[in-house]
């Protein structure tokens, strides 16, 4: 197996982060998340990157890509960075409002340029426990070590990169960086 690294990004501060008991579905970032997530020190570029499908983490995404955009991209043969977006990346604690997405449609009519084939088309997934949290967890390591990308960055949320990851619990856009050792195990990369 070649190295494979990744690299795990929480969405920059949202409404909700700041406004606890957020009554609505899908808070945006507010404008210091939106400051965060363009001041995200990058230094690499991805091959990939994988994101949740809520507000806050593709927000976080655009100001990625327009950091990027002006870089020479040389880690893949056609120039691009690819995106996609997977559900499975999503928050955890569902009981909240706020980690409620949206329908499909509507996000396809917000977001017209990502593809969101791989989401329900309503946000009617299981409700959360810790067991279909980590079950999440798992199946987003077996396609992200079975990808042939080598140089992925996830763009998600505070609870599920808990369960994906263990460790400190992440601030807001807070970049750690990771890479699957010889035995398929998710080992930190230092800083």
């Amino acid at each position: 197996m070649s190295v494979k690294r990744f690299h795990a990004l929480r969405h920059g501060q949202a409404l909700h982060n700041v406004q606890r008991g957020w009554p609505e579905r899908d808070p945006p970032l507010t404008e210091q998340g939106l400051a965060e997530a363009a001041s995200v020190h990058m230094t690499f570029i991805p091959d990939l990157i994988i994101c949740s499908p809520m507000a806050r983490t593709i927000q976080t995404l655009y100001a990625i890509l327009s950091q990027l955009k002006d870089l020479p991209i040389q880690s893949n043969s056609d120039n691009v960075i690819h995106v996609e977006i997977w559900p499975e990346l999503r928050e955890t604690h569902d009981h909240a409002t706020c980690n409620l997405g949206r329908p499909k449609a509507e996000l396809e009519v917000v977001y017209p340029s990502l593809d969101f084939s791989r989401c329900r088309e309503l946000w009617d997934y299981p409700e959360h426990t810790d067991e279909r949290a980590l079950q999440r967890a798992e199946v987003v390591l077996q396609e992200l070590k079975a990808r042939p990308e080598s140089n992925v960055l996830i763009i998600s949320h505070r609870g599920i990169l808990q369960y994906l990851l263990g460790g400190d619990v992440f601030r807001n856009c807070e970049l750690r960086s990771y890479e699957f050792d010889s035995h398929g195990k998710v080992v930190p990369i230092p800083a």
